[in-house]
């Protein structure tokens, strides 16, 4: 088993005082097997246009010629090409998650010395390179942390891994490498194992570099840009659980202010269940009904932001419920001394926000629905519609914040409202 630490926040900065369980989710994570298997091709590919040039240690090694024997050494060992025909994610029900590299193809380029231990100590040197191809790497990982120590980082268990290489050539140029020519059978036996070790490491940090990237987070709060009182929390509640054919994981979701970190509004009373197992996405993220009501409770309390001066006062925080059909947000209103009711209907926009961290800004628009109050000198429907203009500006304003969602193309995305589940599921179809 080999461990690699993915540090993402030290634990000692994070400012949430209190440690979340699985049941505590508002926010949660899904790949079925093809959404994974695509995203990951994405990323190497992704990746391997930054690989050109990537340089590996030294080697040094000993050639036995019998009566005497030669030091050689590498150096300067870059690779120049890199490319996979074909890559696989086999997804098990026991929470291994086994990546495949079929068809691997490098071109590694090096320095070469090589100097005779004894007398004459002959010497040379030159260029070469080695060509390895028709290789096929196989790895098996697992993702876990431990969430009462340190829930703000994960590591990445390589279990175990396999590399089969095809067809695997050196070529030497330069200096009298001629005379080493008839030397290349034993050359290329004793490179061999070195090189094989290389491209092991190489192809495993390649594998849980790009896993890195699709499935974990960078960081486990973030301020939002415009208003960096408000801060949102997405440390992982749960490991990613792999089953037969999709995954998921879950994750906080809540949004607090940072004049007090311990006002929750979310409670996990509030929390619907989740299902996962659905098979007609690619990938999906669900935030619960909770979490939103949970944003508008701390803009409302801490901001005031949903009040209009001048025209009404909202005396407590906004509402939303998840239908079918629809979300409906409930607004409790003061005006000129009057109580006002109004419910207003919407719909789930979102939009890239923060382009450089990959984030995603959820909202609702919303119209008129129902407005109902005592004061039969108002001008109901005329208030309704301001109302609506201001809730419309507040929810783009004070967004729904979603971390690192580069992966999701938001021209893809496709979205749900669950009751049942009390959540947004947003998600991408298969192409």
């Amino acid at each position: 088993m080999i461990p690699i630490l993915i540090a993402l926040l030290d634990c000692e900065v994070s400012p949430f005082p209190r440690t979340l369980y699985p049941e505590d989710s508002g926010l949660s994570i899904f790949f079925t097997q093809s959404g994974i298997e695509k995203w990951f091709r994405v990323l190497l590919n992704d990746g391997m246009l930054n690989i050109s040039g990537l340089k590996f240690p030294d080697i040094k090694t000993t050639l036995n010629l019998g009566v005497t024997k030669m030091d050689m050494m590498l150096t300067d060992i870059i690779v120049s090409e890199f490319s996979v025909e074909e890559t696989g994610v086999m997804m098990k029900d026991d929470n291994v998650l086994p990546i495949v590299l079929f068809g691997a193809r490098f071109v590694l380029r090096f320095n070469w010395r090589i100097q005779q231990q004894s007398y004459p100590y002959t010497k040379d040197g030159g260029t070469g390179q080695v060509i390895v191809s028709d290789t096929d790497f196989q790895t098996h990982c697992t993702i876990g942390c431990d969430f009462e120590v340190c829930p703000n980082h994960l590591v990445v268990d390589i279990l175990h891994m396999e590399l089969q290489i095809g067809v695997f050539k050196v070529v030497l140029d330069g200096g009298s490498s001629w005379l080493y020519q008839s030397m290349l059978d034993l050359i290329m036996g004793v490179l061999q194992l070195e090189l094989e070790k290389l491209i092991s490491g190489f192809l495993s940090s390649t594998v849980v570099k790009l896993l890195n990237e699709l499935l974990n987070k960078y960081v486990s709060y973030e301020p939002y840009r415009q208003f960096e009182r408000l801060t949102k929390d997405e440390r992982f509640v749960s490991q990613w659980v792999i089953r037969d054919g999709y995954m998921f994981a879950l994750l906080s979701g809540y949004v607090y202010h940072v004049n007090d970190y311990s006002d929750e509004f979310v409670t996990r009373d509030k929390l619907g269940r989740v299902t996962y197992n659905r098979f007609n996405v690619e990938s999906e993220i669900t935030v619960s009904e909770a979490c939103f009501n949970n944003l508008y409770y701390v803009v409302h309390k801490y901001e005031d932001a949903y009040s209009c001066p001048g025209q009404f006062e909202v005396t407590a925080a906004p509402v939303i419920e998840f239908y079918s059909a629809a979300a409906l947000l409930t607004l409790r209103l003061l005006v000129n001394d009057s109580a006002v009711n109004v419910q207003l209907k919407g719909e789930p926009k979102y939009a890239k926000v923060q382009a450089e961290k990959n984030n995603t800004a959820y909202y609702f628009q919303f119209e008129k629905y129902g407005v109902r109050s005592e004061d039969l000198t108002l001008d109901l429907d005329s208030l309704q519609q301001v109302v609506v203009d201001n809730i419309n500006f507040v929810m783009k304003t004070y967004y729904y914040l979603q971390m690192n969602s580069y992966i999701y193309d938001t021209d893809r995305y496709s979205y749900s409202l669950d009751p049942l589940g009390k959540v947004l599921r947003v998600f991408q179809p298969y192409e």
